[in-house]
């Protein structure tokens, strides 16, 4: 009896499974498969040669996409059998780029999408690919800034012909027509203006000269411009101008610069030291470029001390220098001090001028032109020299004080005169520095009177005036 069952469930079990068997079958044999559902999207990006296009695959009918993509042709309704790309598999958005195509031509393209029912193709769309542009238009620049080795150009890209310029610049040979197999250079994209700057030239030597500008479809020139590098330059030629305001620790001096020798002269000025010929390494001014005169504030001597100078100018062929001039500082200057001449009893405030004595005296003299006034004779210091000038031409009179001073020539200095009443003083006030006096009257070159004038005791110091009859003591004084 339990075998029985066991045999009768067994029997039911594999009846079941027969029956899903043939309607699982049964079922599949009624499901239905449909070409996939794509949609064209719009075409970009058009060149000459190329464009963007693409798909969406919306639905896949039923069974896997196993191919995607566009194809285009020159007719409608492009098939896979034309010009097409392979997107890989499956649903979604792809994107096509179509290559291979033929300049300023319509085409028409249509996305496709393969399942196993078939191949499907979305809405058409048309496009025309852009016309082959021109080659750019442009313009060379005059030639400028020329020396022995570079120069300056450029030009002008007045249109691009319809595609991007990707290079511009010029190029140059010693023979017309130069291009862009010969010496070049490269200034950048686009179009407009541009420099260039030439450089590894030969001197003295002709060259041609054109601009140039790249797009997609070649090379164009612009009109050719031709040149002559420099000759080889030498250096300047120049002069040094003559040391003047010598003081303690500066000095004035220049040049001029008469020739560029060819180049531009970049740096002038002087130079100077204790030692003879200085150069540019030692001490010196910088005043300026160019040819012509200039003048040199040399600065940081050392008194008492003889220098050399000599200016220079500096172009790219060297340093040359004018001729040598030589100065002498002055001394550091002090009361008593014996000095072009004589010694010195006063100083002024700048420390680098004032008045020298003679160490003696002169012969004793009178003033002259008693009764006859001479004019405007000041007491000043500072007005000795003009008085003496007037006194020697307003008064005829041999042998007078002023006449005796104008005329002497002393220790190799022909410019003495007679001290005006406050040299005097000052002169009274340092006579221990000076030295030969005697304990009598000077006269002074300050008039006091048509018949008198100003004198001072060198007993006291006293001042009065005296008949200008009288015979007084002469002590001549220069300046420094």
């Amino acid at each position: 009896m339990r075998k029985n069952s066991y045999i009768e469930i067994q029997v039911t079990i594999t009846t079941v499974v027969v029956f899903l068997f043939f309607f699982i079958t049964s079922c599949k044999k009624d499901e239905k498969i449909f070409i996939p559902t794509v949609t064209t999207s719009s075409v970009s990006n058009t060149t000459q040669n190329t464009a963007t296009c693409g798909g969406i695959v919306t639905n896949d009918g039923g069974a896997i996409i196993t191919a995607r993509g566009v194809c285009w042709s020159l007719y409608a309704n492009p098939t896979t059998e034309d010009s097409k790309t392979n997107e890989g598999a499956g649903n979604g958005t792809f994107i096509s780029d179509l290559t291979g195509l033929t300049p300023n031509t319509p085409y028409f393209v249509r996305a496709y999408a393969t399942n196993s029912a078939g191949t499907a193709y979305g809405n058409q769309q048309d496009f025309t690919t852009l016309p082959t542009p021109n080659l750019p238009a442009l313009t060379t620049n005059d030639v400028t800034d020329k020396t022995q080795t570079t120069a300056k150009c450029g030009g002008n890209v007045t249109s691009d012909g319809g595609a991007a310029v990707t290079a511009r610049g010029v190029c140059w040979s010693t023979s017309a027509n130069p291009t862009v197999a010969n010496s070049k250079t490269i200034d950048g994209t686009g179009s407009g203006s541009f420099i260039s700057n030439l450089t590894g030239l030969s001197a003295n030597t002709p060259y041609y000269v054109r601009a140039y500008a790249t797009n997609s479809s070649g090379t164009s020139y612009g009109n050719q411009q031709s040149f002559t590098t420099l000759q080889n330059a030498s250096t300047p030629t120049l002069t040094t101008n003559g040391v003047t305001d010598i003081a303690q620790t500066t000095a004035t001096c220049g040049g001029n610069v008469t020739s560029d020798g060819g180049a531009v002269v970049t740096a002038r000025g002087v130079c100077w030291s204790t030692s003879s010929n200085p150069t540019i390494s030692d001490s010196h001014t910088s005043n300026g470029t160019g040819t012509g005169s200039f003048t040199s504030n040399i600065t940081s001597l050392s008194p008492n001390t003889p220098y050399y100078v000599r200016s220079y100018a500096t172009n790219n062929a060297g340093t040359a220098y004018g001729n040598q001039v030589t100065l002498t500082t002055l001394p550091v200057f002090t009361i008593g001090m014996n000095y072009q001449g004589g010694k010195i009893f006063y100083i002024d405030g700048s420390a680098q001028h004032g008045l020298i004595a003679a160490t003696s005296d002169l012969n004793v003299a009178t003033w002259g032109c008693s009764g006859t006034s001479i004019g405007s004779t000041p007491t000043a210091i500072g007005a000795g020299q003009a008085n003496t000038t007037l006194i020697v031409n307003g008064c005829s009179d041999a042998d007078i004080a002023a006449r005796l001073c104008s005329n002497l020539v002393l220790n190799g200095y022909s410019d003495w005169f007679l001290p005006s009443r406050d040299e005097l003083l000052e002169l009274y006030s340092q006579k221990s520095w000076i030295g030969g006096f005697n304990s009598m009257f000077y006269w002074s070159s300050s008039e006091y009177q048509a018949t008198s004038a100003w004198a001072i005791t060198f007993l006291t110091g006293g001042q009065s005036w005296q008949q200008k009859w009288q015979t007084l003591g002469v002590r001549p004084i220069r300046t420094f």
